[in-house]
């Protein structure tokens, strides 16, 4: 759904299926952004995020993680593994255009938007 709204927006849009690919993808690729669910085949989109930081080709991108998990611990972990944005689903197109929008351009975003309450411990 994301990949089809993305590219209706005008993104050109790049998928992979695990945390491997994503990674050989994003280094290969260097896109704009990298955009993931937390729950990948052979890791975490937190584990993508941490290698794809970790490597200083890589580390300047702006990684925005989607997740169906509330857990406290999967959300702070996202963000202490260098994610920059973490959204909650349901998690509409739009508004996922809206904050890819803005990251690419530089703007800051909200880590943690307000609205979801308390950020994580």
């Amino acid at each position: 759904m994301y990949s089809h709204a993305l590219t209706h927006a005008g993104f050109e849009v790049s998928t992979a299926v695990d945390v491997d690919a994503g990674y050989e993808l994003a280094t290969s690729l260097r896109p704009s952004i990298v955009v993931t669910d937390y729950r990948l085949r052979g890791g975490s989109g937190a584990d993508l995020c941490s290698r794809l930081k970790r490597n200083r080709r890589t580390s300047a991108i702006p990684t925005l993680i989607v997740t169906a998990s509330s857990q406290p611990r999967d959300l702070e972990h996202a963000l202490k593994l260098g994610c920059t944005a973490v959204r909650l689903k349901p998690y509409l197109p739009d508004e996922m255009e809206r904050d890819i929008r803005a990251l690419i351009a530089g703007a800051r975003v909200a880590h943690w938007p307000p609205e979801y309450g308390a950020r994580p411990s």
